[in-house]
């Protein structure tokens, strides 16, 4: 008997499963978030492909978001962005449902997001396409462990599931994708006080996938109940593990009645082509939507959202006479259910941006210019760029827009300019003055003061800049490069800044012939020279001529260093006499160098050594010395002859003496 109603309850339950795979087959399936035609993609935009982890693990998703610009500011709503990857498959971002490797999406704000998965390692090369111009970016998908039943697996993630709602009757075939699931396993869907949580019937369980028949729920009189799924594997075990998808499941009546609370943005151009996002619920694909008599493109529905693209504002009046006048209503219509909802005054259609004037014209590049811009299609919030930079509006009406100009980053020297343009953010449109431009102005740099003018080198002296620039400021002394030990602040180029100095001792100067004591010496004289001012950034210059005179540290008459032998005195030879010759006996005798008193520099001896020797082997120590001014140093002759009769030699001296750069002393002795 138990085992005849184990099979009745298993034909029951795969005709079932048939039952609701014909009626999954019969059901409309509703479009992914975002995807659609859009507007004529503008050429020579700039796309940028970000995404959330660049390394996502097999299984996993990574969101991928595509910024599309042009002059720096968001694309027109609906812009059309295709999309392909060459790993893994796109996933609607709200409604999770799969959108194949290829897809279309449009703008809103210049963005598009939608969501990427994998379920094999490798590299996905993701290339978004507007118009003529293409981006790619890589996303690695990383290996991850392979649960093979045994229970050791790594945790379990949810990446979608599919479908994304289902009717309150329940029995309703759900799959579940994710990593690392294993039998046995649970999976509940939680709603929430009051009604709680109620399990589903597991079907299937693999590494990946899990298969399950919705519970029955009470709706209550809502039209939809949410759920969050809820999936536990190796459940009852010591290790079991719980995960939770991150959007929700939606239980909904089978028939709606579509209710529309709001429209973002609410207004935009009378050409149409406005991204318009319709908050609300009970929208039930296919649907139909009519702002007052035109019908709009729907580009995505789900249950709480419709995305369209507005019509032209002409088309609005059944007679097709222009634009209707004022706010006008917009109609949802489910069409499988025939229900609608209308919002009254729900969007209104502005004039086409368009600027006729504006002014001033320049200002300085610290900004603070208040900016008038008179026009029409002006609709808050705005963006508005002056002369090619970001600027600050401080009041918008429809036909008015006052701006202050913000700081410029000045990298140039001289004027700034660019063109005035206008972006309304709600709805893309956007304008740009013919014919107007405005320029921040860059002051002239000017030296005006160099303080003391006169500085000896080594010493400091200040240089007044008037109009001086932020960023990196250098000065030329001389041909000296000179950095200041002072800053300027920010924001500057209005005031004198004074920047202190600090010369160097390296300073080049000439020299005059002078007398001191009678002697004939040099003395050094003073230099002038100009100071120039530059700032790196922009390469602004002033240079003051012959604006500083440096002094040397020493200004004395300075005489040259004299060598005068005062040992022998007269000329005479160094002499030692009589000495044993071949013998152990050595005879010696002593040579003096003076240096005059009244100089003021070292005398330095050199070099001292035995240029020449006869019948002897003769020595000199020491083989250097520095002699001080008034000072005088002696020098050691040994003689060793090496056979009887004369010896004779000459000790060589090298001074820095410039009258005598050599000196010499004759030596005798007689060897016996």
């Amino acid at each position: 008997m138990r085992t005849l109603r184990q099979r009745k309850y298993l034909f029951a339950l795969l005709a079932i499963l048939a039952l609701f795979a014909a009626c999954k087959g019969e059901s409309p399936t509703a479009p992914p978030l975002n995807s659609g035609g859009g507007g004529t993609p503008p050429a020579g935009a700039s796309v940028v492909i970000t995404a959330s982890n660049l390394n996502p693990a097999s299984g996993s998703v990574t969101t991928i978001t595509i910024t599309v610009t042009q002059n720096n500011q968001p694309v027109a709503n609906g812009t059309a962005v295709e999309l392909s990857t060459t790993r893994g498959n796109f996933v609607d971002l709200i409604t999770g449902a799969s959108l194949g490797t290829a897809t279309v999406l449009t703008t809103s704000n210049g963005q598009v997001q939608v969501n990427l998965t994998s379920s094999s390692a490798g590299a996905a090369l993701i290339r978004a396409v507007v118009n003529n111009v293409a981006a790619e970016l890589t996303v690695t998908f990383q290996a991850g462990p392979v649960d093979d039943g045994s229970g050791d697996g790594t945790t379990p993630t949810i990446s979608s599931f599919d479908p994304t709602f289902g009717r309150p009757e329940g029995g309703q075939l759900v799959k579940i994708f994710g990593t690392n699931f294993r039998a046995p396993a649970r999976v509940l869907f939680d709603f929430g006080p009051p009604v709680g949580t109620k399990e589903a019937f597991v079907v299937s369980v693999t590494a990946k996938e899990i298969q399950v028949l919705t519970p029955a729920v009470d709706l209550a009189g809502a039209q939809a109940l949410p759920a969050t799924i809820k999936v536990i594997v190796g459940a009852g075990a010591t290790g079991e593990q719980t995960v939770s998808a991150t959007t929700p499941f939606n239980f909904q009546a089978q028939i709606l009645t579509p209710v529309i609370t709001t429209l973002s943005p609410a207004s935009g151009p009378i050409d149409g082509g406005t991204r318009v996002t319709i908050f609300g619920s009970g929208f039930q694909a296919p649907v139909q939507v009519f702002f007052a008599s035109a019908e709009a493109q729907v580009l995505n529905t789900t249950f709480n959202q419709i995305i369209v693209i507005s019509p032209a504002g002409r088309d609005t009046n059944p007679d097709g006479s222009g634009p209707a006048t004022g706010p006008i209503p917009v109609k949802v219509i489910n069409i499988g259910s025939s229900t609608n909802a209308t919002l009254a005054s729900a969007f209104r259609y502005t004039p086409k941006m368009q600027i006729t004037a504006a002014g001033p014209t320049q200002g300085p590049f610290t900004g603070g210019t208040r900016v008038t811009i008179d026009g029409i299609g002006f609709n808050d919030p705005v963006a508005v760029s002056i002369g090619g930079v970001a600027a600050q509006p401080i009041k918008v009406s429809g036909t008015q827009i006052i701006a202050v100009t913000l700081p410029l980053q000045l990298t140039s020297c001289g004027g700034v300019s660019g063109p005035i343009s206008v972006t309304n953010v709600d709805n893309g449109d956007s304008a740009t003055a013919t014919g107007i431009t405005f320029t921040y102005q860059t002051p002239n740099p000017t030296i005006v003061n160099v303080n003391p003018a006169t500085v000896a080198a080594g010493g400091s002296t200040t240089v007044s800049v008037f109009e001086a620039l932020p960023g990196v400021n250098k000065f030329t002394v001389g041909d000296k490069s000179l950095f200041p030990t002072s800053t300027v602040p920010t924001p500057n180029g209005v005031d004198t800044i004074a920047f202190g100095l600090t010369l160097p001792l390296s300073f080049t100067f000439p020299s005059a012939v002078c007398t001191s004591g009678g002697f004939t010496g040099t003395q050094l004289q003073p230099i002038t020279v100009s100071v120039t001012y530059l700032n790196v950034n922009t390469g602004c210059t002033d240079t003051a001529s012959n604006a500083l005179t440096i002094n040397p540290v020493v200004t004395a008459c300075v005489v040259p260093p004299s060598a005068t032998v005062t040992n022998p005195a007269g000329g005479a030879c160094a002499a030692a006499g009589s000495i044993v010759a071949a013998g152990a006996v050595t005879g010696t005798a002593t040579i003096t160098i003076a240096n005059n008193a009244v100089t003021t520099q070292n005398l330095v001896i050199s070099a001292a050594a035995i240029t020449a020797s006869t019948n002897a082997a003769i020595t000199i120590l020491p083989g250097s010395a520095t002699i001080p001014p008034a000072g005088s140093a002696s020098f050691t002759v040994t003689i060793d002859p090496t056979a009887p009769g004369a010896v004779t030699g000459t000790a060589t001296f090298t001074t820095n003496d410039p009258a005598r750069p050599t000196v010499t002393v004759c030596i005798t002795a007689t060897g016996t």
